[in-house]
């Protein structure tokens, strides 16, 4: 699912598996943002928790803790992460374009850093979010290593 994230910032959209990834990608980026899909369905929106209460909402509607969760979709999370890009839900087409006429990962980085360059703000949540992608994948990797 394609969610768009609420914050006081340029607009972003990520792609997330499901409501509980993309509850875990705003807890790591901020419990101050919110997310909603594109035909806003109150069933797959990620409230805005400014004033505290993420840890509880997230123990409800999940049954598990953040931590929990995370360590079970470490690598959702990841990806999720990933996908970030700025822009709303119309730049989506036309970044994915982008993305897929580029075979050598170097280059799919640098175009992803300049597309992130078009911000308004000083404010990189795109930048953050792709760096926490990076880790989340590479503990995944490393921990699929040992085993």
């Amino acid at each position: 699912m394609e969610y768009e994230l609420h914050n006081p910032s340029d607009p972003y959209t990520f792609i997330a598996a499901d409501k509980e990834v993309a509850t875990l990608v705003i807890g790591l980026l901020s419990p101050a943002f919110g997310a909603d899909t594109q035909d806003g369905a109150e069933e797959n929106r990620v409230p805005v928790f400014i004033f505290g209460g993420y840890d509880e909402w997230y123990q409800e509607e999940f049954g598990r803790t953040p931590v929990d969760g995370l360590n079970a979709r470490k690598k959702e999370v990841g990806e999720a992460m990933q996908s970030f890009m700025l822009g709303g839900f119309e730049d989506r087409a036309r970044y994915n374009a982008a993305l897929e006429a580029i075979d050598d990962p170097a280059k799919r980085d640098a175009f992803m850093a300049k597309w992130q360059d078009g911000r308004s703000s000083l404010n990189n949540i795109g930048g953050a979010a792709h760096e926490i992608g990076k880790a989340l994948l590479l503990e995944v990797k490393e921990q699929e290593a040992a085993v």
